[in-house]
Order: structure tokens, then C-alpha cells, then sequence
């Protein structure tokens, strides 16, 4: 039988060396589906995403996101924005998406749409310990998930990577965000304990892809790899991570949009 286990070993520290005394959360579920995809997606955006945002208006939780995996078109992840762990703690959970809250703002329920869940994961909670943010949405992201053995450690590699490889670039490329976190609540189950995050967003594929570039060095004119490299060695900041996955993500909704 799966468990989900808090991580308390090294949380309780890292947030006091941080300093941090409202910490953003962030619950992630993965979802795979079979049959009409796109009705399904239909009435994500046009019924749960409005309920979604009403329960924002109340105070429910800080947002929600849906993303579409440009690997398997019909898997998808569902993002719960928490402003601290006493917002998390209070959300009443799925009865924000009943007919009583579709009634308060007119809103008709959909046709069900004909589809199966061929898949899902355990809800994931991260801690989102640093950000590099442009003020425009992004349209694609990367996932990086991480698997470290010093959360410290990935927690200040990742701080360092938006301050120096992000942040110069914020201001010529709207739509361009960064973030990253650490796992806070674990199925346990898998054989690569992925407990660290980070997100880098992009306005479109085609920058997505142009900005892979900037890991190469031979395409880095102005140095900007080599000097993090640099710096992340004089910090002993370098080996931060055991393993490493990686996927491309469409942002399908938002209570942003």
C-alpha cells in the first residue's frame, strides 16, 4: 500500500536558515487519460477552471494551473498554489467544484465529456524556495525534477542559477520565469526519490527551444555559463543533485489567464 510521508527531517531547518516564515506550497497531481481528450479539456477550461477562480476570489487557495505534456498529449498536470501552510491546511478540497458555487457565479455544468483515467499519481506538495519571475505567463515550461541527498545545498545551486542565468535575461524576454522548490510530502514508492523542482518558463516553443542554447558553451558569447559555473564552485554548490528528468509542458489554464 502507497504512503504519503512528510518529510520533516531537514524542512524545519531549511526554513529557518532561509528565514522564511510563510512558505509558498505548491501540490502537483498527474493525471493520464484515454477517449475524448479534448471535450475533457473543454470542460476543465470552460467549468472547473472558473469554479477554480472563485475559490481564489474566497481565498481558497492562490491559484490554479492545468498543463498538457508536449511528450503524451493526453497526460496532464494539475498545479494548487497555496500562499502558506495554513491556506493549505483550510482548503476544503474538491467540494469547491459543486453546483452550489456554480450557481453563485451562473455557471451551467457541461455535458460530462466520455474519457477514462488510464493513469494518475499521489498529489505531490513542494515548497517553492526561489523565484525569477518577469510578470508575463509563461506558454511552455520545463520540469526539472531532481534527486538530491542536500537539500541545502539545491536549494542555494538553484537560488544562484535564477540570480545570475535568469534574472539579467527577465527584462528582454517577457514570459521568461523560473522556479524551484523541494518535496515536502513523498509516495515513497518510486526507485528515484525525486525530491527537488524547478520550472523554467518560456512564451513560446520556439523560445523554449532557443534557450537550450544557452547550455552550450560555444553559443554563451557573453560567459554567462562559465561564470556560474565558477561561482557554483567557489561555493561548493556544485554537486547538487544525483538525478536528473526533464519534460516539456504546455500551460493549457489558469486562474491567471
Amino acid at each position: 500500500m502507497k504512503k504519503l510521508i512528510f518529510i520533516l527531517s531537514g524542512i524545519i531547518f531549511l526554513n529557518a536558515a532561509m528565514a522564511q516564515d510563510d512558505p509558498y506550497l505548491l501540490r502537483m497531481h498527474y493525471v493520464e487519460l484515454e477517449g475524448d481528450v479534448e471535450s475533457w479539456i473543454n470542460f476543465e477550461l470552460e467549468y472547473n477552471k472558473k469554479l477554480a477562480k472563485l475559490a481564489v476570489d474566497d481565498g481558497k487557495w492562490d491559484g490554479w494551473q492545468m498543463w498538457q505534456s508536449q511528450n503524451n498529449y493526453n497526460q496532464f498536470i494539475f498545479f494548487h498554489h497555496f500562499k502558506n501552510p495554513s491556506q493549505f491546511e483550510k482548503f476544503p478540497g474538491w467540494e469547491i467544484l459543486n453546483d452550489i458555487n456554480a450557481k453563485r457565479i451562473g455557471l451551467k455544468k457541461p455535458e460530462s465529456p466520455n474519457v477514462n483515467w488510464k493513469g494518475s499519481k499521489p498529489m505531490e506538495l513542494f515548497q517553492l524556495t526561489s523565484f525569477q519571475l518577469s510578470g508575463t505567463q509563461s506558454e511552455y515550461f520545463i520540469i526539472n525534477e531532481y534527486s538530491t541527498s542536500n537539500l541545502m545545498i539545491f536549494v542555494k545551486n538553484n537560488q544562484l542559477w535564477g540570480e545570475m542565468m535568469v534574472k539579467p535575461k527577465l527584462e528582454q524576454n517577457p514570459g521568461m520565469n523560473f522556479a524551484a522548490g523541494i518535496k515536502l510530502l513523498s509516495d515513497n514508492t518510486d526507485e528515484i526519490n525525486y525530491n527537488g523542482i524547478s520550472f523554467d518558463g518560456f512564451s513560446s516553443l520556439t523560445a523554449l527551444i532557443e534557450n537550450q542554447a544557452y547550455s552550450e558553451e560555444w553559443n554563451n558569447p557573453n560567459g554567462e555559463l562559465q561564470a556560474f559555473i565558477k561561482a557554483a564552485n567557489q561555493a561548493k554548490l556544485s554537486n547538487f543533485a544525483d538525478d536528473k528528468k526533464s519534460s516539456v509542458w504546455k500551460v493549457i489554464g489558469s486562474t491567471w489567464d
